[in-house]
Formats: structure tokens, sequence, C-alpha cells
């Protein structure tokens, strides 16, 4: 009995050291060569099924192209890449409403800084540099409130609490930079560790986060890392050793005077349970987006100049495919000159 529960214990330890260790596995390291090219990434790899949805604004063409787009249960809310503002459909495609209070009246924004969702206030947010204010909407465009920021932020997403978790990812000598947790009154409730390099100058402008079940996924360029947050903590989850990375040397130098050749910046990233997509620029001749699919249990990478729908056969060769939910991604269709509605494909995830 005594030789049985040493046994026993010695199973036991070895099962918690074990389990220790993979903890300690993170962050996981993917190399990504984007001089590297599979014919293509087929839609089939990690998706089941595709949907259509008729982006209908009413016999006006009144968007240009996406910037951005969250999924709200059966609420879809578009941020126009030109002056169209923020624009609220139903699921289905139809138009609620418009908010395109462009103007320096008081209820009014001079510029879309940036755009969050407050899923459980069902709020639209919208931050406004010019005069420092997040005002915030319901979903039929109402203005509900807003309030002042004391620092300036490259992006936002809301937590609970409306308490705003805040992207500057380039060094600021005056104003708060890197990653933190601020309210409603503009107090910075936490900060994390973040380096933020002083003598960097080049910034290249994407997307910088996703939500997940692990929190918001961001990605930080000057590290071309992954990171999940909480309001308690960052961790680090993929490390990518990109082949083209800018040089140290050349990120410190003034923008205007950097030759780009041969160098690719993360440009949009979706993330689901199972994979990670990423479109990366490549500065190479004409320059041309280079899409990198990783399977997150793996690490296995596969670089592509192209996606490819072999589900239905309705092809697209629109550059970015933009995370709805950890189960839904969705992609813009080409333009018809036709017909200015736009049309996305949801690609319903493995």
């Amino acid at each position: 009995m005594r030789n049985f529960r040493m046994l026993s214990f010695v199973i036991f330890l070895f099962s918690y050291l074990s389990s220790c260790v993979e903890q300690k596995s993170l962050p996981l390291h993917i190399v990504i060569d984007l001089k590297e090219n599979t014919e293509s990434i087929r839609y089939s790899q990690f998706a089941q099924s595709v949907d259509y949805i008729e982006l209908n604004t009413n016999d006006s063409c009144i968007i240009s192209d996406i910037s951005k787009i969250f999924l709200d249960e059966d609420t879809l809310i578009v941020l126009d890449q030109d002056r169209a503002g923020v624009l609220v459909f139903t699921k289905d495609g139809r138009l609620v409403k418009q908010i395109n209070d462009y103007g320096n009246g008081p209820n009014e924004f001079v510029d879309i800084t940036a755009f969050a969702l407050d899923s459980v206030l069902n709020q639209i947010c919208i931050f406004d540099w010019s005069t420092q204010r997040i005002m915030r909407y319901s979903y039929n465009g109402e203005l509900l409130s807003t309030y002042h920021m004391n620092s300036f932020v490259r992006d936002f997403a809301v937590l609970n609490d409306e308490i705003n978790l805040c992207f500057l990812p380039f060094y600021s000598k005056e104003l708060p930079y890197g990653v933190w947790l601020s309210d409603t009154n503009s107090v910075i409730v936490k900060r994390y560790d973040t380096k933020v390099p002083a003598d960097y100058q080049f910034e290249f402008i994407g997307t910088n986060y996703v939500s997940s079940n692990q929190g918001i996924l961001y990605y930080d360029r000057n590290w071309d890392n992954i990171s999940a947050i909480t309001k308690d903590t960052l961790e680090v989850l993929y490390e990518f050793d990109l082949k083209q990375r800018m040089p140290e040397d050349l990120r410190k130098k003034d923008p205007a005077s950097i030759r780009l050749d041969g160098l690719g910046m993360m440009s949009n990233f979706s993330s689901s349970d199972q994979y990670i997509l990423l479109s990366y620029y490549f500065y190479e001749g004409d320059g041309k987006y280079k899409w990198v699919l990783i399977d997150k249990n793996s690490g296995k990478t596969i670089v592509s100049n192209r996606v490819e729908n072999d589900i239905d056969s309705i092809q697209t060769s629109y550059h970015h495919i933009y995370q709805l939910n950890s189960s839904t991604w969705c992609r813009v269709l080409d333009a018809d000159p036709d017909d200015c509605q736009l049309k996305i494909q949801l690609l319903n995830l493995k």
C-alpha cells in the first residue's frame, strides 16, 4: 500500500510539473516568410459555409469602402472609409441609421479618429481627436452622452463598466502611450507593461485588435506579436519572426527617407478558435498583399498571394477579411459597376 501511495504521488507530481511546463510554453514562436508562396489559401481550410449580405442603403451610394465592421447579435455596424460616417444595418442588410454628424457644433464631430462598440450597453462609441471627446450613440443613432479624453488614442476597445482599453503604439513625451485602461472621467486606472521604443519614428496603420474568448487580441507592430488583454492581464500568445520585418535602424529614421522595398507590414488580422488569418502589405515591386494562415494548434503557416473561395466559387480580390466574432469572418465582394450597394461574404468558420 505504501508503495502504491508513493507511486500515486510520483504520478501526480509528474502531471503537475508537466502542466506547469505546458503553461510556460507561451508565447508560441512562429516564423513568417512572405517570399514563400502557396498557390492559394482556400476557404474550405478554415470555413464550412458562406452566406451573403447586401448592405442596402436605399438607392443611395453612400458607402465608399469598409474601414471597420462589428456584428452584435442581429446588428451590423460599419465605419465608412470616407465621410459617410457610421452606418447601422440589420443582419439581413437593411439600413437602420446613418451617423454622420460632421461639423463643429456641440453635438457634432470633426472626424472619426477611432470607433468602438460597447456590446454590453448596445452603444456605438466615436472618438474625435479634434474635440478630444468620445461620443456615445444608441444603435438607433441617438446621441446619449459625451465625455472628454485627456489623451490621444490610435484605437480603443470598450470593456465592461464603460472602461476604455486604449492603444497608442508610438512614443509620446507629453501624453500616455502604449496600452492602458481609462474610465469615463479620463482617469487612467491601469497601465500595461508594453515596451514602446522612444526613438522609433515609423508607424504602419491597420487593424489593431479583435475580440476573442481570451479577451482582446492586440497585434503590436513594434514587436510583431499578438497579446491577449483582459482588465487584469496582458499575455503575449504569439511571437512572429517576420523575415521581412523593418530593421531596428530604419525604424529610428525619418519615415520619408526610408526605402520600403522588400519589407512587410501587418495590415489586418482575424482570429478563430483554431486559426489566425493575417494580411501583410509587402513592398515588392508595385506592392501587393500577402496572406498568412496560421494553425493555432500546430503553428503551421501557409503563405499565399490569394485567398480563394472553393466553397461556392464566388471570388473577390478584397485584401482584408474582417473578424465579426470567433465563429464568423466577413469579406467584401468586388464592386459591381452597375450596382453601388456593397455586398459582403459571411464566412462561417469550422
